[in-house]
């Protein structure tokens, strides 16, 4: 069995019976305009080759590129998309509006070759990842691409593994969220919160090692750049370079090269090719700059007519009571939106059902969390042309927190606020 890398999530799994390509991303602009890729497969198609299966994890766009997918399938119309059982399973209903059939299952095997497909349940609600596991004549590789710890998943993965152990493992060792950089702080604070976040997904990734117990750990998963006016936060994603987690594990961690051919047999586990110096951001910055950047997408698909105001109040009011519909808060807790060139806020309580207010003073609100965004991107969000997910991901908005603390219902709150 072997695994071949070809760009941050995307490899392909060769086994005697099978092809199997995972979570391939090629599409420039994900996240509404905001996610780019460095170093850039020219041809990606073409290096990826024949495959007999799609393999997509969850619905990310940097997971299921439906754009991409559609000209891989052009040039290789008789793979097959395979995607796990997940409750509710927004990626098959995305799929569905996007034209696609995929195979739904929690396994698949062909010949000797096994595929097991495990949903992750490591958040609190709204969870939407899967693992696979591909075993075949006593080898397996595990693919856990965003998989947030979870002691179950983690316990029936063991359980389908030889030994108990993986021969390869692809873990996560960086988190894509808009935390810290997006998050209104001072500079000192902002790079001591980039540095903690980036220290934790690295003990993420260690944990993962120590639960996997792999003969070859690949840290993967999460690579990607802000481009346009975002890409002044790039150094403060909190974000390691691969290198950085394979370091950790000298010997037993690597990174394969980049450039989609370089491999690792899973029969003496010697890599084909290896990446072993940290890019230059001095070369990603040059390259970021040299972009056709066109704009984010709100910019290009939301012009309103010249003397028109977007109807903002009413969208608000709606997507607060859909969502207030679905789950309040258990405390108090105010939701505060502006857009640049407002004076005021848009105020809308989470614990308590009430009409939405526009209020110039919120100090006297705590907690709360106060959102700046594009008026245009929020029309575009409260109308379910985007959503507030990949828009978090995407950090195609600020937050300021008060107090600074995480509250997760909140998060939740947001990914159902819309008319």
């Amino acid at each position: 069995m072997r695994l071949r890398y070809i760009y941050s999530a995307c490899t392909v799994i060769e086994t005697g019976d099978l092809t199997i390509l995972s979570d391939p991303w090629f599409t420039p602009g994900i996240y509404d305009g905001s996610w780019f890729q460095y170093p850039v497969l020219e041809n990606p198609v073409s290096t990826i080759g024949p495959v007999d299966l799609i393999y997509i994890s969850h619905i990310h766009p940097d997971h299921y590129d439906a754009q991409f997918l559609r000209r891989y399938l052009k040039a290789y119309p008789s793979a097959k998309i395979l995607i796990g059982e997940t409750t509710p399973n927004y990626l098959l209903n995305k799929m569905r509006i996007d034209g696609f059939v995929p195979l739904v299952a929690n396994s698949y095997t062909k010949g000797a070759t096994e595929c097991f497909i495990l949903p992750n349940h490591g958040y609190e609600e709204d969870n939407i990842d899967t693992a696979l596991v591909v075993r075949e004549g006593g080898h397996s590789i595990v693919n856990m691409n965003d998989n947030p710890f979870d002691a179950e998943q983690i316990g029936k993965i063991k359980s389908l593994l030889p030994g108990e152990a993986a021969t390869i493992a692809l873990l996560p060792y960086a988190g894509a969220g808009p935390y810290p950089q997006t998050y209104v702080m001072d500079e000192a604070t902002l790079y001591a919160k980039a540095e903690a976040k980036k220290e934790q997904f690295l003990k993420g990734f260690a944990r993962y090692i120590e639960a996997l117990n792999p003969k070859a750990a690949i840290p993967f998963a999460g690579k990607y750049w802000l481009a346009g006016p975002l890409s002044a936060l790039n150094p403060h994603r909190g974000i390691a370079d691969a290198i950085e987690a394979a370091s950790l594990f000298p010997g037993r961690a690597l990174v394969l090269e980049d450039g989609g051919r370089a491999f690792l047999d899973t029969n003496d586990l010697k890599p084909s090719a290896l990446r072993t110096m940290p890019y230059d951001v001095n070369v990603i910055s040059r390259h970021l700059a040299s972009l056709d950047f066109k704009g984010y997408d709100y910019e290009r698909e939301i012009n309103p007519l010249p003397g028109r105001s977007l109807p903002l109040l009413p969208l608000l009011m709606a997507a607060y009571k859909n969502a207030m519909g679905k789950g309040t808060l258990p405390e108090p807790f105010w939701l505060c939106i502006t857009c640049p060139g407002m004076n005021d806020f848009f105020v809308l309580n989470l614990n308590v059902a009430e009409p939405v207010k526009r209020m110039a003073d919120i100090s006297a609100l705590r907690p709360r969390s106060e959102i700046t965004l594009d008026a245009r991107y929020l029309f575009g969000l409260l109308s379910r042309l985007y959503h507030w997910n990949n828009a978090e991901i995407g950090s195609q908005f600020t937050c300021a927190r008060v107090p600074d603390q995480y509250n997760p219902k909140v998060q939740s709150f947001l990914n159902r606020f819309q008319a």
